[in-house]
């Protein structure tokens, strides 16, 4: 039985691509909520698949109105996250994948937090990962990003920006926004994946809030573009370095461009994101260059806590020290 809410207008803004495989089952999963919404908005980025023809036959048997619009040309998926958001007339946003599935009390447990706390801008969860089967791969999401329970109290108490700077902690498919929040979010960089970007925004001129449970099947599958693979650490040590400059490089004028937002948006030139880009433009220079005095800037950059705050601690430590030793070894063969 629905408990006695304060009434929203909800909107689920769903982003579709050749989705053809899952999209029936997340749709049904949608409108079969404890609590409805009040209307879906279906953004297609040019499928070439039966995506659209799922759309238009389900638009016709939904209980919830289903509004459909096609791209003229392909945006990619921020982008296209941002014209379904900017689509929406609800005063609760909820962003949906195309290949999830959501828990039938998914939406009424997030009102109920949004009902909680007034100050709340965004509310996600945690999710289930599972196979294309909805098999469970033996983890969640919070366990494949390492959000930890400490982590999480942190967020709690309100450090949720040095949470958020060192990773992305919040899986856009588990999010849900006030439509309040709409103007300081859009636009969306492309460059930017929108619920990192959502996250950040969200948290410096608002609050976000989490629910410590799954509340949707997160499907892992082969043409998924984001995923949520839990790394061993020969994985994650693998992984670490396929990460070169020109990835530090993006990474710091992504948040040159957030940091030009905030100064927009507020008036104030607080630069709080100086730390964090200088940061990346140093790990930027040691990870291009061989010279010997990369070690002094890990030394600088480890007594400073640059690397605790900013990246992964002694494992982007020993991540860069690695890196300047293959360099420095390269540079000494080449000259033989």
């Amino acid at each position: 039985m629905i408990k006695n809410f304060n009434k929203y207008k909800i909107s689920v803004a769903l982003c579709t691509y050749n989705g053809e495989s899952y999209l029936s089952e997340q749709l049904e999963s949608i409108i079969k909520q404890t609590l409805p919404s009040d209307e879906i908005i279906v953004c297609d980025d040019c499928s070439t698949d039966s995506t659209l023809k799922i759309l238009n036959e389900f638009s016709k048997i939904s209980s919830v109105p289903l509004k459909i619009y096609m791209n003229e040309k392909n945006l990619g998926v921020s982008k296209n996250f941002e014209k379904a958001i900017s689509l929406c007339t609800g005063d609760i946003i909820f962003l949906s994948d195309q290949d999830d599935l959501w828990f039938p009390e998914k939406i009424e447990k997030v009102i109920e937090v949004f009902n909680r706390n007034k100050s709340c801008s965004y509310v996600f969860s945690d999710a289930y990962v599972v196979d294309e089967h909805l098999h469970s791969l033996g983890y969640t999401m919070w366990e494949s990003i390492s959000f930890s329970k400490r982590q999480r109290g942190s967020f709690k108490r309100g450090f949720q920006l040095d949470i958020l700077l060192k990773h992305n902690v919040v899986t856009g498919a588990t999010m849900a926004f006030r439509l309040e929040l709409r103007k300081i979010i859009l636009p969306i960089p492309k460059i930017w994946t929108h619920d990192a970007y959502i996250a950040l925004l969200g948290s410096i001129l608002g609050k976000g809030c989490f629910i410590e449970e799954p509340l949707i099947y997160y499907r892992q599958h082969n043409y998924q573009l984001i995923g949520g693979k839990k790394y061993g650490v020969v994985d994650k040590s693998k992984k670490a370095l396929l990460i070169g400059a020109s990835d530090y490089l993006l990474e710091k004028q992504r948040f040159e461009t957030l940091n030009y937002r905030v100064l927009k948006l507020t008036g104030k030139d607080n630069n709080i994101f100086g730390g964090k880009i200088y940061h990346l433009e140093q790990r930027a220079k040691i990870n291009e260059s061989s010279n010997l005095f990369n070690f002094k800037k890990v030394i600088f950059g480890l007594l400073s806590g640059r690397y605790f705050k900013y990246s992964s601690g002694f494992e982007s430590v020993a991540k860069d020290i690695f890196v300047i030793s293959k360099n420095l070894i390269r540079k000494i063969l080449k000259k033989r």
